[in-house]
């Protein structure tokens, strides 16, 4: 099995990224064991869970089906209790508290879900209004709040809709703006776009981030689409078979992963494929006469520098560029390349020790005739 890797372990640029010190949600070696069914061993669902969640970020927690995310997330609005460790939300203990005292937490936490879960007999309006209803809000208040919020999320104009008369994006506007009635501190996300088509996606975590960036909430959120974490969080955490095994800041995490479950996220975001028409021919001993096919990643002021001609000029060989794409992780470009280089000992030395000395990270693909 491969071992965590700590916050601490982590470096961008030269940099080490240290854990968040601000937090307003703190996990301390938290478990999670569910009872085993018809006299079957217990079942484990988290197991010595560290985690921070500073205050005003948005962090997201990915994992694969089963790996613990959600059991995570339940334990954060008191829907699950864990069964060891500490949980502490601005600074409260929370393991311990009562229901009476959840429910007074709970006033303090949104909650956007995967399937809406709206009323399909209130109105727009009126599924907003609700939390406020039951947390005993005068009318008048609640129709300032209501207003105030539909108009955030860009549906001023569907109070008086049915959720039978929006679309899914609609409908999870709607889900985010009742999350938001009560004013909380912190926004819950459970697979938020997972039901939701991409071009959608994309503006309801434009959104997102637009309540993170305005009023100021943290936001918690749970998924396993590597896009969403690239799109908008601040921080990352990595789950697998119920441990955090990689954490920390998203760009240093994409671009530099550390453990194979992380690799296999980030690849289809951060790496380029290799072109039908090369995979065919590449193989892995180099014969004479070969080229070197190299996969070369770009962060910081690299991504966009014109590394290869000066790689050329320095080194002196020539660099062939099979397929590249340069984009983004939040707002800090992140660039990847497939080259081909001679694969001779002399040269490729020289280019794989010049691209290490401009701190670049490159990848030995195979080799071409």
């Amino acid at each position: 099995m491969n071992a965590p890797v700590k916050p601490e372990a982590l470096r961008v640029d030269g940099l080490v990224t240290a854990p968040p010190v601000d937090a307003l949600i703190r996990f301390e070696a938290v478990g999670k064991t569910y009872p085993g069914r018809d006299s079957q061993e217990p079942v484990t669902a988290l197991a010595g869970v560290d985690l921070a969640v500073p205050r005003g970020s948005i962090v997201g927690v990915i994992g694969r089906s089963g790996a613990g995310k959600s059991t995570l997330i339940r334990l954060v609005n008191g829907l699950e209790r864990a069964t060891s460790g500490r949980i502490l939300i601005e600074g409260e203990e929370v393991t311990s508290l009562t229901e009476a005292g959840w429910r007074e937490r709970r006033r303090s936490t949104g909650m956007v879900f995967q399937h809406f879960n709206l009323l399909s007999s209130r109105t727009v309006f009126d599924n907003v209004a609700l939390p406020l209803e039951i947390a005993g809000v005068p009318r008048a208040k609640i129709a300032a709040q209501v207003g105030r919020l539909l108009a955030l999320v860009g549906l001023a104009d569907k109070s008086e809709r049915y959720p039978a008369e929006l679309s899914g994006g609609q409908k999870q506007r709607v889900g985010i703006a009742r999350a938001l009635a009560t004013e909380p501190k912190v926004l819950l996300c459970d697979e938020a776009t997972s039901a939701l088509d991409p071009e959608t996606t994309r503006s309801i975590l434009a959104l997102l981030k637009q309540v993170n960036r305005e009023l100021g909430i943290t936001i918690l959120l749970i998924t396993h689409e590597i896009p969403v974490i690239k799109e908008i969080c601040d921080r990352v955490a990595v789950i697998e078979g119920g441990r955090i095994v990689e954490e920390g800041e998203t760009f240093a995490v994409m671009t530099r992963p550390r453990h194979p479950t992380t690799a296999s996220f980030v690849e289809a975001v951060t790496g380029v494929e290799i072109p039908e028409y090369l995979a065919g021919r590449i193989h892995e001993q180099a014969l004479a006469g070969d080229s070197a096919v190299l996969r070369i990643a770009f962060t910081g002021g690299n991504a966009t520098a014109p590394v290869i001609s000066r790689l050329a000029t320095v080194v002196g060989v020539d660099v062939n560029i099979l397929a590249g794409r340069i984009d983004a992780i939040g707002d800090k470009p992140f660039g990847s390349l497939l080259v081909s280089v001679p694969a001779g000992e002399p040269e490729l030395a020289a280019v794989l020790g010049a691209l290490k000395s401009l701190d670049l990270k490159a990848e030995l693909v195979g080799h071409v005739s």
